[in-house]
């Protein structure tokens, strides 16, 4: 038996840590027993938990999926969530890897016969460690070189550190000697935390750090967090940034030149505005040499994950050529998306205006919206039209039911004299989109867009209102929209920032900056077949606006036959 660890100095105990430390630890206690492994009466998890524990029933892995010592690692994980309350897993980030991702990023950090050091900067329970010794054994060093040696993890939550020893223990059959295993914040302290750390950087950085918008009450940083922060990452750290993002760039911090960054990250990473700087400054010292993307959601929480495998560059070592995007490029290969062909310079947003409402707006129509009935006089009311009643190519307000402010409408309409001596931001929101427009979507699987000609309707927030400088453009400018091209476009832009994989977010500054047709006859055929299929919808209209979009952008077949299948069924 190894020499007992102590658990180290993390302050006050925080309320409840006690009680979520002897769950894990009646875990930890039903595992070793099932495995016939004697842990440590050392760990710090007894520690924490008030003494060792009577052997409780061991928890099933979070997923099923995974066996062996993984499944352990798992089956702690599962324990640790299940001791959490929620408000603070939500805070913390905390959520169990299922051990078949951990091993398949683990495998992706480090080449097969590789002995290097590796370093989970947020372990939790402790399985991406123990993925890591697992490979590292296969490659060839003993167990116990693997955890005396190879080793390294640090965690915020001591009982989240305690559960990753006690999953290497019971792997093992002893502990990490002491500072392998930290308690600290290393997205502050870096390399530091572990002052016995590889001079030159671990050989790969792996993990699943916290997912932490800075948009929800629980996850937002404090004053003193996002000033230290900025301390240390400088520009890199904007209002919005995810500190799931940080950690991309602490990884690059902590790696040798040639090792492996592989973090799980919220797809969001790929395209939002609000990632650009730390996309920008991860390029600047690593190449992005792969990107996993979640085929089915991974996690409970409502959030669509991805992780991008990075190779540390040695300094002085040229990054990708101006003007290139590994980022949406990789985003494309990994989804199969179509390539794009040579784009003309002129944008959509030179010859419209997109105009976008917000919260404001949205609650402003509120008061004003009521069901249509056959008294009103005309121009008395206006068709609110939300995106549910937005098809590709037309409009269907009032043949099918949408929803508004939590209710289910058929025909719903703005009772413009009630809007009259109501909210302000509501009535001017009506006066810039009552006339004639192209309305679009937010978030469709193809670019969903219906021309109102006569400028009737009110577009219902988030649904935006492209407003033409000529109405004489108003056709082509939908054509543009509507496109196969835009659809693609779209989806290499604004990856992993839908609500699902397939889902296409559509904003104003992308919708704006949507190159226009290089081929000015067959623009003019394209705009004319999507007229006449909102006239006369059926698949001959549709096809044809295809066959002409083609000519107009000149794309390749494949990029059309790849709309064609987005496409919902009528």
């Amino acid at each position: 038996m190894s020499t007992p660890t102590r658990r180290p100095d993390a302050g006050p105990v925080v309320p409840g840590d006690r009680a979520r430390a002897a769950a894990v630890a009646r875990a930890a206690a039903g595992l070793a027993g099932a495995a016939g492994v004697a842990l440590d009466p050392g760990l710090a998890l007894w520690g924490l938990a008030g003494g060792m524990p009577v052997p409780g029933p061991v928890p099933g892995p979070g997923s099923g999926n995974g066996t062996g010592a993984g499944a352990m690692a798992e089956a702690l994980g599962a324990a640790l969530e299940a001791a959490t309350d929620g408000a603070r897993r939500r805070a913390q980030g905390l959520h169990v890897t299922p051990a078949w991702l951990a091993d398949r990023l683990v495998a992706a950090a480090l080449a097969p016969g590789v002995r290097a050091t590796v370093c989970d900067p947020a372990c939790g329970g402790g399985a991406f460690l123990v993925a890591a010794a697992e490979r590292l054994q296969r490659s060839g060093a003993g167990r116990r070189e693997v955890v005396r040696h190879l080793l390294w993890g640090a965690d915020v939550d001591p009982v989240g550190l305690a559960a990753a020893e006690a999953a290497l223990a019971l792997w093992a059959g002893e502990a990490p000697p002491p500072g392998r295993l930290v308690v600290g914040d290393p997205l502050t302290a870096g390399a530091v935390l572990w002052p016995g750390a590889p001079a030159g950087g671990f050989g790969a950085v792996v993990g699943n750090p916290p997912f932490q918008s800075q948009l929800g009450r629980l996850t937002a940083r404090s004053a003193d967090d996002r000033r230290r922060l900025r301390d240390r990452y400088g520009d890199a750290l904007r209002a919005y940034t995810d500190t799931a993002w940080l950690f991309l760039l602490l990884g690059c911090d902590l790696v040798r030149p040639g090792g492996r960054v592989a973090l799980v990250q919220p797809q969001s990473l790929v395209a939002a505005r609000d990632a650009a700087a730390v996309r920008a400054a991860v390029t600047a010292c690593a190449d992005l040499c792969d990107l996993w993307v979640d085929d089915v959601p991974v996690f409970a929480a409502a959030v669509r994950v991805c992780a991008p495998v990075l190779q540390r560059r040695d300094a002085g070592d040229p990054g990708p050529a101006a003007g290139t995007d590994p980022w949406s490029d990789r985003w494309a290969r990994t989804l199969g998306l179509p390539d794009l062909p040579a784009l003309a310079p002129a944008r959509l947003g030179e010859r419209a205006a997109v105009v976008a409402g917000f919260r404001d707006e949205y609650y402003g129509l509120v008061g004003a919206v009521r069901e249509r009935h056959g008294g009103d006089a005309a121009g008395a009311v206006a068709p609110l039209v939300t995106s549910g009643s937005l098809g590709w190519g037309r409009c269907a307000w009032g043949d099918r039911p949408v929803r508004f402010a939590k209710r289910r409408w058929q025909a719903p309409v703005v009772d413009l004299g009630a809007l009259a001596g109501g909210d302000r931001a509501a009535a001017r929101w009506v006066e810039r989109t009552r006339r004639p427009k192209v309305v679009v979507a937010t978030q469709t699987r193809v670019v969903t867009a219906a021309v109102d000609e006569a400028g009737a309707w009110v577009p219902c927030v988030p649904a935006l209102a492209v407003v033409p400088h000529d109405p004489a453009d108003l056709w082509h400018l939908a054509a543009a929209i509507a496109s196969p091209l835009a659809s693609v476009w779209m989806a290499r832009r604004a990856g992993g920032t839908g609500l699902g994989r397939r889902a296409l977010r559509v904003s104003g500054p992308a919708l704006a900056d949507l190159p226009l047709p290089v081929d000015a006859e067959g623009w003019d055929e394209a705009a004319a077949a999507l007229r006449a299929f909102a006239a006369a919808p059926g698949d001959g209209a549709r096809d044809a606006f295809a066959a002409a979009s083609g000519r107009a952008y000149a794309v390749e077949p494949a990029l059309t036959a790849w709309w064609v299948e987005r496409l919902p069924r009528r």
